[in-house]
């Protein structure tokens, strides 16, 4: 459990056993797995936190090149879109009438909880390394909005056209293909923006609060 309080922040441990916890009771109490794939998002929207926690130690011990930053932090990119997209699992709210409808939902409100806080650590530990980097926090503050909004489109791959981040090396022509057909199908282009819009800026809105709560009562 130490090595547990080290690794993950103390905020993120309670909601995240509270989640992992409601997913076995609905499988103990009513039999069914349907719901057992959130426990897997949840592990997919902790591997950018790990990431960006390894480039912020390694950077601080001097013990990486800008070489080996940048592709990290490429690999960060690919990942990250997977914390906050749980929060779009709700879609699947009532679909699969297994368990009460209000047990349901605090499973996936806990799970998307856990993996937007996880995502607003790891934003937060990559803004620190690219200050540090940079030496300009206007130019930082720019790349993180840019970043936002590629996390909301990112999201956008994974929700409509079920692409997963592993995808841009082991499926990257029909990602291709998939990105270059949004713009051939009537009203895709308007889709694709509102919802990357849609998704960007509730990220960007939690991170700020999330900042400003973080700053003001820790």
């Amino acid at each position: 459990m130490n090595f547990v309080k080290n690794i993950i922040p103390n905020p993120i441990i309670p909601i995240l056993i509270f989640a992992i916890v409601l997913n076995i009771l609905r499988i103990l109490i009513w039999g069914k797995f349907s719901y057992f794939y959130i426990l897997w998002n949840i592990l997919l929207a902790m591997i950018p936190y790990f990431i960006s926690l390894f480039i912020l130690n390694v950077y601080q011990k001097n013990k990486i090149d800008n070489f080996f930053i940048f592709l990290f932090l490429f690999l960060w990119l690919l990942f990250i879109p997977n914390a906050p997209y749980l929060i779009t699992d709700f879609i699947h709210l009532d679909e699969v009438k297994h368990a009460p409808l209000l047990f349901d939902s605090f499973l996936l409100f806990s799970s998307s909880l856990t993996g937007m806080l996880f995502g607003l650590y790891s934003i937060s530990h990559v803004e620190e390394i690219l200050n540090n980097k940079l030496k300009n926090k206007k130019i930082t503050k720019i790349i993180i909005i840019i970043i936002f909004f590629l996390m909301g489109f990112g999201i956008y791959l994974g929700r409509f056209l079920r692409f997963n981040s592993w995808d841009f090396f082991t499926n990257h022509t029909s990602l291709v293909s998939g990105i270059n057909n949004l713009l051939l199908i009537k009203g895709g282009l308007l889709d694709v923006v509102l919802y990357t819009f849609l998704f960007s800026s509730f990220i960007y809105a939690s991170y700020k609060m999330w900042k400003f709560f973080k700053k003001n009562y820790t």
